[in-house]
């Protein structure tokens, strides 16, 4: 008998199990659900049908991102609806016990006293550290806890758990379901221990996109376990618990081009985190200070007063005296939203905010997502369109342009590389100009003149009003799968969205160097237009752009 049907409430013994229906044939007449035939009023197709219980696609695509058999992977509402499935599944009242380790996420005891099961605790150290034995020697005093929760890197305070010590527990307690939440693991530095739910019978990890895929409010996450954990957690499931519009984001949020973009980000927001720590330390009202996940935890020694400046600044953490009586969860912001808490603390930074921007491009031939940062310290670039040429033109204008880039796009190449080409040029551009914001204190102009047995000039005017100009011919029709009838086009494409004058001209022997000469001069033009230490004023006698 599997361990699942070992624990689970007797009484739930003679519950069917569920009939997890995959999606329709298209072309399937649905006369079975009894819903409304037409499209509801408010827009948005297909929420007049139920959704499937189970996104069979989306299933697919979370297991993949997490390195599991599908089998074992049961979407949920958040992480949270998987936590409450499993004390629903697993806890009788009055008879069954959990065991937190404290501080915790408040979820665990939540819906264990819901359920009205017992719920026991140990404390972590003064510093927070896991302690495995301690836990083994509590779960062991008295009746085995049908559940053990264990959140790394914990919440509120930080602390990651090695992944030995959950596999100690799991070992030392055979009769104990023991769920390693994993909300901020995509933050952590420990590895998931989602693909060993295949070889420790008693473990359960808990994902979530809600952190770093910004897919809070979409309410998406999973519970990954032997498929008998996740066939009872399936029949005390409300049916139909996915939103199809949360279906949708997932999958476009979770698209291969996305990927890269989300990566930059959990790195920026770890960057942001060491850095807003480093200055919260010298905060005289900070006592301890402990960092993990997207946030920072502090005790401070009057947490009235700082909760009185902070709704004043209309800044909100979260407080919580559970943990430590003066103890303060916040949150990595925008840097906008960073700046402000800082002030809060009388701290304020000495360096400029940082332009940045991302965009998401979709249409019938291409999906695009691109972010770039022209103030990073130390430009990354991470550039992916299937055209192996054209990535490596790309990377030259974000190398010389002395700004971070990444972008990726899946897109039609196997019809023709224009759409991919056109489409990531527009995108680039429209990210380039929403960056740019305002474009006060900028340069605005630029020039370059690289030459070797190339010669391209390039000649650029942020100024707000898009024109191009392109002089040049070429011999051959390709380099590579990369049409070069295609450059005088994409620098028209960068002018319309970025809103530029850009002027190139180009003459040669190589076809290959005048394209590449092209894309590096304009790189180099770009510098200097982007290029601030003007003031923060317009460049332009008319005092706008």
């Amino acid at each position: 008998m599997s361990i699942a049907d070992r624990l689970v409430r007797p009484d739930l013994k003679g519950l069917p199990p569920v009939d997890l229906a995959g999606a329709p044939v298209p072309g399937t007449v649905r006369l079975d659900a009894n819903e409304n035939p037409f499209e509801p009023l408010a827009g948005g197709k297909t929420i007049n049908r139920y959704p499937e219980p189970q996104p069979a696609a989306l299933r697919r695509r979370m297991a993949d991102l997490y390195g599991v058999d599908d089998a074992r992977l049961w979407v949920s509402r958040g992480s949270d609806d998987a936590i409450d499935l499993l004390c629903r599944a697993f806890l009788r009242p009055g008879e069954d016990r959990i065991l937190v380790i404290e501080p915790t996420f408040s979820a665990y005891a939540q819906f264990a006293r819901i359920q009205g099961a017992r719920v026991d605790s140990i404390r972590m150290d003064a510093a927070y550290r896991f302690d495995a034995d301690a836990v083994i020697e509590a779960a062991k005093d008295g009746i085995a806890p049908k559940l053990l929760f264990v959140c790394t890197p914990n919440n509120p305070t930080g602390s990651p758990v090695d992944p030995a010590d959950v596999r100690k527990i799991a070992a030392a307690l055979p009769d104990t379901l023991v769920i390693a939440d994993e909300a901020y693991g995509e933050f952590a530095d420990t590895p998931s221990l989602a693909g060993e739910t295949g070889t420790i019978e008693n473990l359960v990890v808990l994902r979530t996109l809600s952190k770093a895929y910004g897919l809070a409010g979409a309410r998406i996450g999973c519970a990954i376990a032997g498929p008998d954990i996740n066939g009872w957690m399936a029949r005390v499931s409300p049916p139909y618990p996915l939103p199809g519009p949360s279906i949708d984001a997932a999958m476009k949020s979770l698209a291969p081009e996305r990927m890269p973009v989300h990566r930059q980000r959990v790195e920026q927001l770890l960057a942001d985190r060491q850095r807003l720590a480093a200055l919260l330390r010298d905060a005289d009202e900070v006592q301890a200070l402990y960092e993990g996940g997207n946030f920072i935890f502090i005790e401070v020694d009057d947490p009235a007063d700082l909760a009185k400046r902070l709704a004043a600044a209309a800044v909100k953490v979260r407080f919580r005296p559970k943990a430590a009586p003066g103890g303060v969860r916040i949150t990595i912001g925008t840097p906008a939203e960073n700046r402000a808490m800082l002030a809060v603390f009388g701290i304020s930074e000495s360096e400029k905010p940082r332009r940045r921007a991302a965009i998401t491009r979709d249409t019938k031939e291409t999906q695009i997502a691109i972010e770039v940062d022209l103030d990073a310290p130390e430009p990354k670039r991470v550039i992916d369109t299937g055209i192996g040429f054209f990535d490596h033109m790309l990377d030259q204008v974000a190398s010389h342009g002395g700004f971070a880039l990444t972008l990726s796009c899946t897109g039609d190449t196997h019809i023709d590389p224009h759409h991919t080409i056109e489409d990531v040029a527009l995108a680039l551009g429209s990210a380039l100009d929403q960056a740019l914001g305002d474009r006060a204190g900028i340069g605005r102009f630029g020039f370059a003149l690289p030459m070797d047995e190339t010669r391209a000039e390039v000649l650029v005017d942020l100024s707000g009003r898009p024109y191009a100009k392109f002089d040049g011919d070429f011999a051959s029709d390709k380099l590579g799968d990369y049409p070069t009838e295609m450059t005088p086009h994409i620098f028209r494409s960068l002018a319309d969205s970025m809103r530029a004058a850009i002027h190139v001209t180009v003459d040669g022997e190589n076809d290959h160097h005048k394209v590449e000469a092209s894309f590096k001069a304009f790189g180099r033009a770009l510098r200097q237009g982007l290029a601030t230490g003007g003031g923060g004023g317009i460049p332009s006698t008319k005092g706008m752009l």
